[in-house]
């Protein structure tokens, strides 16, 4: 069995993919990977299909090898690279949006991140790991999916999926735009908007907030001025999905992102369009965003574009 190993996992580190969709009526969590983009063009550099498990990670830190050689691929940021070192010592960088071939016992060295807050890497093949709903992706406050439902740790073994018999050439992305931060976040508004207050949707829309360490994979913490609510904060607990943004009684929002809860109780102002989901999943604490408000329909041009975008970029990687 072809096995990769974590000699050092680095913090919050997990197997993600695009996630349960269709379950949430059961209580299951949607998940899957905070950057979609990165995963999917991960995937792609190492000749994976989109959907393969791979490791998210945050902060970077992160130290591993293989029992065989593969192909692995670095996504996710503009600027941060890893680097490969050989068994004789020999150091060669993998930059974001490239793949390399990683040899049986070389080590891939992920160094703290600096230019994005999280990213992804592939390796061709997969992870071969039970399926649960038709995915491998590790929510670990709710102890699903991944490895045993929890986050990764110094020393695991994962096992790997069967590679291809002609393993792809080492490819790179023509264009890393793709992973660029959003400092201007659309939104469609609703669907308790109205339970605020003038002066708090008109803040809400004008003012800069600074993201918080107090982030994770259930939620981005926003502070800010204090959005007022007519009455109370509180309301019939109704669903959730990925980009909710809730304001509780603090008056302080609150980004759900992929581990969200399926059902929560404060009023939501809007929501994160989903083609600025994986551009605000990149945002560092101490980093400051705007809200943009569109309509659904616009929503929908824009996330047709991006796809039209990304099915470009795919179609354009290149050997390297």
């Amino acid at each position: 069995m072809s096995t990769l190993t974590l000699i050092t996992a680095g913090p919050y580190s997990t197997i993600q993919d695009k996630g349960r969709t269709g379950q949430q009526a059961l209580g299951v969590l949607e998940g899957g990977a905070m950057d979609k983009d990165a995963l999917r063009i991960a995937n792609h550099l190492v000749g994976n299909e989109d959907n393969a498990g791979a490791l998210e990670l945050f902060m970077g830190g992160t130290r591993l090898l293989v029992s065989e050689a593969r192909m692995v691929s670095l996504a996710g940021s503009t600027a941060d690279n890893a680097i490969i070192r050989s068994k004789n010592g020999v150091e060669t960088l993998l930059p974001s949006g490239q793949s390399a071939c990683l040899d049986a016992g070389a080590e891939l060295f992920v160094p703290p991140l600096r230019h994005t807050n999280t990213v992804i890497i592939a390796v061709e093949g997969g992870f071969d790991l039970p399926l649960l709903y038709g995915s491998v992706a590790t929510s670990a406050n709710a102890k699903l999916g991944g490895l045993d439902g929890r986050l990764l740790a110094d020393g695991d073994v994962l096992p790997l999926g069967p590679a291809a018999p002609l393993s792809p050439p080492p490819l790179i992305l023509s264009d890393l735009s793709i992973f660029k931060k959003n400092q201007i976040i659309r939104c469609v508004t609703g669907p308790q908007d109205v339970w605020f207050t003038a002066e708090a949707y008109h803040l809400f829309f004008t003012s800069e907030w600074g993201i918080t360490p107090q982030l994770n994979r259930m939620g981005f913490r926003l502070t800010g001025p204090a959005l007022s609510h007519k009455a109370s904060a509180d309301i019939l607990s109704d669903g959730i999905v990925c980009g909710s943004i809730q304001v509780p009684g603090d008056g302080q929002p609150i980004i759900m992102m992929r581990d969200h809860q399926t059902t929560g109780g404060y009023t939501k102002m809007a929501t994160v369009i989903s083609a600025d989901l994986a551009p605000l999943a990149r945002m560092r604490p101490g980093l400051f965003l705007r809200f943009n408000a569109i309509s659904q329909e616009e929503a929908e041009d824009i996330a047709r574009q991006k796809e039209e975008k990304m099915s470009a970029l795919l179609a354009s990687l290149r050997p390297v």
